[in-house]
């Protein structure tokens, strides 16, 4: 593995870890803001936060490889997405009425990571078949430069000339 790769990863990795940590900041915000009002029933803010934090790491994980993929995985990542999250639903029904929140933050963050991951790993795809397609573009004009190359230098050698030198030095 080229030093190139390993600060690409540790830049992928540090995207998913920033964006997967700004949510459940966002959460516990959102839920101290709510528990200032005066309700018998507070809201469990570190609890949210950690279902927002864990959801939300597996789902922008899951969305980065799933749009970097450069064959389709809607197939098999969409139906275990749906799947995770009517589980947390059904589990949520079956439970009591509190963990109705922590449930719902599971949702709304593995829906919006899953969103987020999608779109970053898409984007990486494409910059990368622009990067391919730019190195194939520049191989076809050396290969296009060295038949020419090939073309005068045949022509040289058949009328007796020097054949020259393309190399620069």
């Amino acid at each position: 593995m080229h030093w190139v790769d390993l600060i690409a990863a540790a830049e992928k990795t540090g995207i998913v870890l920033l964006a997967s940590s700004i949510l459940p900041v966002a959460v516990l915000i959102g839920a101290g803001l709510a528990n200032r009002r005066e309700k018998p029933d507070r809201l469990p803010t570190g609890q949210l936060a950690m279902v927002a934090l864990v959801f939300g790491c597996l789902a922008c994980v899951t969305g980065l490889i799933a749009g970097a993929s450069r064959t389709a995985v809607t197939g098999q990542v969409l139906p275990a997405a749906l799947g995770l999250i009517g589980a947390v639903a059904l589990y949520t029904v079956i439970q009591k009425e509190a963990s109705l929140p922590v449930a719902g933050c599971a949702v709304l963050a593995f829906s919006l990571m899953l969103a987020f991951g999608t779109v970053l790993g898409s984007y990486e795809r494409a910059r990368s078949q622009a990067f391919a397609e730019a190195q194939r573009y520049d191989m076809g004009i050396l290969k296009t430069q060295a038949d020419i190359e090939a073309v005068i230098n045949g022509y040289r050698r058949a009328r007796a000339l020097p054949v020259l030198d393309f190399s620069g030095e």
